[in-house]
């Protein structure tokens, strides 16, 4: 079965290549090969996306093309056209599955994995109790409880809790109240959720008698059929003792699943190397049972299909969980050594992202300064702030006179050559000779005083070249000193940290085990079919 999977795949795979060779360069044509793999192995829908992607930006379709195929994975049984083929664009997805949404919520469908506990003409109440019901009712919302692999999320929510959704039938999809989800705890908290996944606390319905009426029926509910857990949670201790119960069983549950699992692919022998050439996965769990065996782990009669594919994966990397004797439940992740790399440096990021500078030592952040970025920003404050204060950088030479300053000399300059041929012209014989001489004198003197005030204080702009000359030689203090820079001005050193530098270099310091094992730090390798697959144990 696996065999004519594989040949099927290939054959869609060339039919693409032969059928769009002349739309999408090579090197698109192996990105939507890729792409198309990880939505589904068999490659069904490499036919739409050479249809649908636009190969002026093949790379940048991607997410809404697995956005709007993945609902398509959910609706597919209920649409009216099921055939991905018989669709020509992304936009006739969206239409069926939109049409397919807004006749769900207009004619609510009772399933057998709900309970409907309230409906009006406007609004309808579900409480799902499989999680495949969760994801029929919860479709078109981004809750985690209604994915089609959201599962193990369901399970966990319903362990002090039940799920409420509350579907209005009036508002359009693209309104956040459309879907709301309520998670109703025993010990009476609810937390209420909008379509898009964010929790709030206001607006909404709050405080109008359509919340009363809604909320008194969905709390009949709960004590009428939930008395028991309801007072169980009321005590603290007996809360405790139902809590580990319920995840025991729980757990019990879990491996059960990965046991039916595990049977199911043994008799499929669908780990088998030989008959699966090339099939990188298969490849990845043989190189961690190769390390398994070498570790001692596998005992007795275990073999390969005791590792099972985990709930979770690790950074993007493939997850498999092993179910033997010897370390039970414990789960690594696998990839090759560029795989293995980026993940690291993933996790990296999210440490960055979740507690800054205070995860790293403050001399090694140092070492990651981006210069550039900080020189520029210094150019620009300088800039901007000489240009607003020139007196607070140039000497008054430097600045010399202003226009207007220019213009008041000039003037004073020609009031005094009036005064002084005033003097000229006097007749020494007049009565009053000395005094208006005098005069002439003492306005020759102010005049004379107001223009040196003047030249003693220039007023003039500094030149734009001045300014970035300025700008520049006081920006290069940043790049001398950018520590120092940073210190002394008190700037937040995470605004200038070269990211990717930092983060590579933490990779490459500590290495990819400490960095993604989260266990014992260890990175074991192991060789299948030529490629080196790095294996580090993540629980």
């Amino acid at each position: 079965m696996k065999f004519l999977k594989l040949i099927l795949s290939e054959g869609r795979r060339e039919d693409f290549v032969r059928q769009f060779r002349g739309k999408f360069s090579n090197d698109d044509l192996k990105k939507i090969v890729m792409f198309s793999q990880d939505i589904a192995t068999n490659n069904k829908f490499l036919s739409f996306l050479g249809k649908a992607l636009n190969p002026q930006d093949v790379e940048g379709q991607f997410n809404k093309a697995k956005e709007l195929l993945n609902q398509f994975i959910r609706y597919q049984s209920v649409l009216d056209q099921k055939d991905i083929n018989q669709y020509e664009t992304f936009e006739d997805i969206e239409k069926a599955v939109s049409a397919h949404e807004n006749k769900v919520r207009r004619d609510v469908v009772k399933l057998d994995g709900a309970d409907q506990v309230y409906e009006d003409d406007r609004y309808t109440i579900v409480t799902p109790k499989t999680h495949k019901a969760s994801c029929y009712y919860g479709a078109g919302t981004k809750w985690c409880t209604a994915a089609m692999n959201g599962d193990s999320h369901f399970d966990r929510y319903n362990e002090d809790a039940k799920l409420f959704y509350i579907i209005d039938k009036k508002l359009p999809s693209d309104n956040k109240f459309y879907k709301v989800a309520l998670l109703q705890k025993y010990d009476g908290d609810q937390t209420f959720f909008d379509a898009p996944d964010q929790s709030f606390k206001s607006g909404w319905i709050f405080g109008t008698p359509e919340w009363e009426k809604i909320n008194s029926v969905i709390q009949k509910y709960m004590t009428d059929n939930y008395s028991r857990e309801i007072a169980i949670f009321a005590d603290a201790a007996e809360k405790r003792k139902e809590v580990e119960r319920i995840r025991a069983q729980r757990e019990q549950q879990r491996l059960q699943r990965k046991r039916d699992e595990q049977r199911e692919r043994m008799a499929n022998d669908e780990w088998n190397l030989e008959e699966n050439l090339g099939d990188v996965e298969v490849e990845k769990v043989n190189a961690i049972y190769q390390m398994l065996e070498d570790d001692d782990t596998v005992v007795g009669d275990e073999n390969i299909y005791y590792l099972v594919p985990a709930d979770y994966s690790h950074h993007g990397l493939d997850t498999y969980e092993w179910t033997g004797e010897n370390e039970t439940s414990t789960t690594w992740a696998v990839g090759t050594w560029d795989e293995v790399y980026e993940a690291a440096k993933d996790q990296v990021q999210n440490l960055w992202d979740d507690m800054g500078m205070e995860a790293f030592n403050q001399s090694f952040i140092e070492n990651h300064l981006d210069t550039d970025s900080l020189y520029e920003w210094a150019y620009e404050f300088f800039y901007s702030d000489i240009t607003d204060s020139p007196e607070s950088y140039f000497d008054e030479d430097d600045l010399g006179l202003s226009e207007a300053q220019k213009d008041r000399i000039s003037n004073i300059e020609d009031e005094i050559a009036q005064y002084e041929h005033e003097q000229y012209m006097l007749d020494d014989d007049r009565e009053d000779y000395d005094e208006l001489f005098d005069d002439f004198q003492d306005k020759i003197d102010e005049l004379n005083s107001e223009k040196d005030d003047i030249e003693s204080s220039p007023e003039g702009e500094a030149s734009e070249e001045m300014i970035e000359n300025m700008a520049t030689e006081r920006a290069q203090e940043a790049k001398d000193d950018p520590s120092g820079f940073i210190r002394d001005w008190g700037l937040d050193i995470s605004n200038f940290i070269d990211e990717d530098s930092l983060i590579e270099d933490v990779v490459d310091s500590d290495g990819i085990g400490p960095t993604l094992n989260t266990y014992d730090g260890t990175d074991y390798e192991e060789r299948i079919n030529n490629t080196y697959y790095h294996i580090v144990r993540v629980d």
